[in-house]
């Protein structure tokens, strides 16, 4: 039997890169906070918590069914059932995230900016998935949940920045700068690879 083209395998690739990338996450700070062995620090906020843990470690599978299911035409009935409990779950993680964010819990209090616009542009970005999607505009709406699957996945790299110090020049704010750094540089790396086709020559002009 010959082998898949490179390209037909790239949503399986990605797929199983973000959940194995997500599993570090899940055993060394997720599973200890579900679990209650690190709540003490949390216990006046444990339940927005939970429920934003839950949340982003869920979507991370959900989204990228969705995006598998979506690219590949596999068992496409069950496209519509993954994307609205992306949709579902991936509110629930990013309006618990601004509820943190706006409480505020934990110094350095100025994480709570950089994680409380990642949340807003999540849900600005899931909206406009939803939107094109309503409105049968179907490769507008693959490109707005590919954005939005990203910003899902730099929930890993964000929650490591809070506990590993990646600019130690720059003290405790240096976890607010990784925050920054962790969801901005793949959303824009996402974007020019969406827009790379775009920009050449032999490109449709826009009227």
């Amino acid at each position: 039997m010959a082998s898949r083209p490179l390209v037909e395998r790239v949503p399986g690739l990605l797929l199983t890169g973000a959940i194995i990338t997500s599993l570090p996450v899940l055993w060394f700070f997720a599973i200890p906070i579900l679990d209650t062995s690190e709540a003490r620090p949390h216990v006046q906020h444990g339940v927005t918590l939970y429920l934003h843990v839950i949340g982003g470690l869920s979507v991370i599978v959900a989204g990228g069914g969705a995006l598998y299911i979506g690219w590949t035409r596999r068992a496409f009935k069950r496209h519509r059932w993954f994307g609205y409990t992306y949709l579902v779950l991936g509110s629930m993680m990013a309006f618990s995230a601004l509820a943190l964010s706006i409480e505020a819990p934990h110094e350095p209090r100025s994480l709570y900016v950089a994680t409380g616009t990642l949340a807003a542009v999540w849900l600005a970005v899931a909206a406009m998935a939803l939107r094109a999607a309503r409105n049968r505009r179907f490769l507008v709406h693959r490109d707005w949940m590919i954005r939005s699957y990203v910003l899902t996945w730099t929930f890993v790299g964000c929650r490591i920045a809070t506990n590993i110090s990646l600019f130690p020049a720059l003290a405790a704010e240096g976890v607010t700068a990784a925050i920054w750094v962790n969801w901005i540089v793949p959303f824009v790396l996402c974007e020019i690879a969406l827009q790379w086709k775009a920009g050449s020559r032999t490109a449709p002009q826009r009227p």
